[in-house]
């Protein structure tokens, strides 16, 4: 793992969701509003209280778990269009229209293209980072269903790159993914993926993580391609652990709702 690129990476979305954007302020439409519907405070809020409230260090670990795998909040904010974006005279492929923003930073100019576009199911997601006048990288892109009960958000983390002086195409195709569904019963089933820069490894983390409509679950969590916690938990929040090493089973115990 290039931890130069990654961390670089971080930095830059973190950045962008709290510096202030300068931008073009042209009389434009109102700005566009189609967000994402999930919330991850509304999941959340199905985990019984009493794995929340657990002093047991793996109940907490649990619980650290479950927060990581449903938390889009920075790139969620990230694709809200802000004062002063202008509307740009080019369609997407499926008619939607795009919009654009710039803001500075550091004697360097970043400029963000985004764009909307639905069909009789679905509604999408697109966002484009170009740094001064040079190309275009991919971004973001999102999706979900118009009831709100399936999607994916990606964070392509290849653009990073440049501030490493590495070669982009290197990490082109390499991303955070968050997926959910969400059936009649209510039971969430969220994963999110962080794919890995080394031939060797498929991904670097990756959670799996069901919560029931009456809030007992499951999560496995994945590192380096292998199975690394599995744990699971009661509608009171009682949960046990299996902790693995090389795929085989290392140790295990349980805990108590707190």
């Amino acid at each position: 793992m290039k931890n130069s690129v990654l961390m670089k990476g971080l930095t830059g979305l973190s950045l962008m969701a709290f510096l202030a954007v300068g931008c073009n302020k042209e009389e434009n439409p109102p700005l566009p509003s189609q967000q994402l519907s999930f919330d991850a405070e509304e999941v959340l809020a199905k985990v019984p209280a009493g794995l929340k409230n657990s002093q047991d260090e793996y109940a907490q670990d649990c619980y650290d778990f479950i927060e990581s795998a449903v938390d889009m909040s920075g790139f969620i904010s990230n694709m809200e269009v802000p004062d002063g974006a202008t509307k740009t005279s080019k369609k997407s492929a499926m008619g939607g229209d795009t919009w654009k923003w710039t803001w500075n930073y550091g004697g360097e100019s970043f400029t963000f293209y985004w764009t909307y576009d639905e069909d009789n199911s679905k509604r999408y997601w697109t966002m484009e980072i170009q740094f001064g006048s040079g190309p275009r990288y991919d971004y973001i892109e999102a999706w979900e269903t118009k009831d709100g009960r399936q999607g994916e958000v990606k964070y392509n983390w290849g653009w990073a790159a440049i501030y490493s002086g590495e070669p982009v195409e290197d990490y082109e195709f390499l991303y955070w993914r968050y997926t959910w569904t969400l059936d009649s019963s209510g039971k969430y089933h969220i994963q999110f993926r962080w794919d890995s820069d080394d031939p060797e490894y498929d991904y670097f983390a990756y959670y799996d993580v069901v919560i029931n409509g009456d809030g007992s679950g499951t999560i496995d969590y994945y590192y380096i391609d292998q199975l690394f916690y599995h744990m699971e938990w009661d509608i009171a929040g009682n949960g046990s652990w299996v902790y693995y090493i090389d795929g085989e089973e290392f140790m295990s115990g349980t805990w108590t709702a707190g």
